[in-house]
């Protein structure tokens, strides 16, 4: 009886319960893209900076991070270093070190490089840049070197006497191509030409704009160096790299970093925007639920003889209490099935639209998740929503006094 009593009332106000389903199912649906556009984005990020910068770096000395970084959202990372000193300093046993770093638990890679600042020539343009020098095969294994290339040239890098291989950002700025040859500028004023063999692309325009590579050993010729001034260690799960990072510190005195501490600041930002989505998400359904209570409120207001009249045949209290909650459950149902549907339509559309992130990273179609519990949460909430929304027409239905309201027409 009540499930058919809610449900004959809420088809006779087919425009109220319209609306009331439409706020459930908008409610439900933003939350649902929001959400998974935001776990797209942090997973994005994490992926990204990954792909450019060890898990755990132990270098030399302590670098400072350059002051362009923070103009963006994006660009808050420290993604990459200048070294700013007067003499090439390199890690004293490199060799030990390296045998002993590689054996630490959950360390699956390492590799050596050596990292300065110098400048970039090519015809009558001149850049500062960061020069990384590496061992290509370490290198592809660590961080993926070979798939950011656009002509897949890892192998002829790795035995061209003077190949280089320019960030796709310093490529636009200097007009210089594959082929081409460039000079590098040394700290001391030496000079070096180099080769383009390749053009690099991660995807983080703050990395590509300043960073090349050349060979390690070419590297430490030109900065007049003994050995390497960095390690980069793979880890096997990424999400430890603070404690790696915390025990190489203390077993080596070097100065090791971690990349979740060094991208603290973009993570601080994702956080208040996750809390900022949470407010919106919260604002729409507060007001959903406020629409749905003042719909079912003027229906029980405009039904209040009929319920008087029921409640004359000895309709209890409790089951009008019920009829109206049971109509709250199933507005609050369908808006949900609503929402799930139209999130679903709203991902999809979403990750397969052309748009391009031209700020620091750059992609084709937003970085949209798939996750059941991305769209159960919601629903759930939508449910609650409307169930929560008829608790006071329900409890206003049962408040009336049968013979007062027929009594007044």
């Amino acid at each position: 009886m009540i499930l058919f009593s809610a449900w004959r009332q809420i088809r006779h106000r087919k425009k109220q319960t319209i609306a009331s389903i439409a706020s459930v199912t908008i409610g439900v649906g933003l939350s649902i893209m929001m959400a998974s556009m935001q776990l797209g984005f942090e997973n994005d990020f994490v992926e990204r900076i990954i792909a450019v910068t060890p898990h755990v770096q132990i270098t030399s000395e302590r670098l400072r991070p350059r002051p362009e970084l923070g103009r963006d959202r994006y660009e808050l990372s420290r993604v990459e270093r200048i070294r700013a000193f007067d003499k090439p300093m390199t890690i004293n046993g490199a060799g030990f070190w390296r045998e002993t770093l590689a054996g630490l638990p959950g360390v699956t890679d390492i590799s050596a490089s050596y990292t300065g600042q110098g400048l970039i020539s090519f015809g009558n343009k001149d850049q500062a840049v960061v020069i990384r020098g590496v061992d290509p095969v370490q290198e592809n294994r660590i961080n993926g070197l070979g798939d950011k290339l656009r002509l897949g040239r890892l192998e002829h890098f790795a035995t061209a006497p003077n190949g280089i291989i320019l960030g796709s950002g310093i490529a636009r700025r200097l007009a210089a191509k594959p082929g081409d040859t460039v000079t590098l500028i040394g700290e001391t004023g030496n000079r070096e030409l180099f080769r383009i063999i390749d053009l690099y692309q991660s995807g983080i325009t703050a990395y590509d704009n300043r960073t090349l590579f050349i060979l390690l050993k070419n590297a430490e010729a030109f900065f007049g160096a003994s050995g390497p001034n960095e390690f980069n260690l793979k880890l096997q799960d990424p999400n430890s790299a603070e404690r790696v990072a915390a025990l190489t510190r203390s077993l080596t005195g070097l100065e090791s970093r971690d990349w979740i501490s060094e991208n603290e600041n973009i993570r601080g930002e994702l956080n208040r925007r996750r809390m900022i989505n949470l407010g919106i998400v919260g604002t729409i359904f507060v007001v959903s639920a406020f629409g749905i209570t003042n719909i079912m409120l003027m229906s029980v207001m405009n039904k209040k003889r009929d319920i008087a009249i029921m409640q004359a045949f000895g309709v209890s209290r409790k089951a009008l209490s019920a009829i109206y909650l049971m109509q709250g459950l199933i507005l609050g149902l369908l808006g949900a099935l609503g929402g799930m549907l139209s999130g679903a339509v709203l991902i999809y559309a979403l990750s397969v639209l052309p748009v391009s992130f031209t700020a620091t990273i750059t992609r084709q179609g937003f970085p949209m998740v798939w996750a059941w519990h991305l769209f159960l949460i919601p629903a759930a909430v939508g449910i609650f929503c409307g169930l929560a929304a008829s608790s006071v027409p329900a409890w206003r239905a049962s408040r009336f006094k049968p013979a007062e309201v027929i009594r007044n027409g």
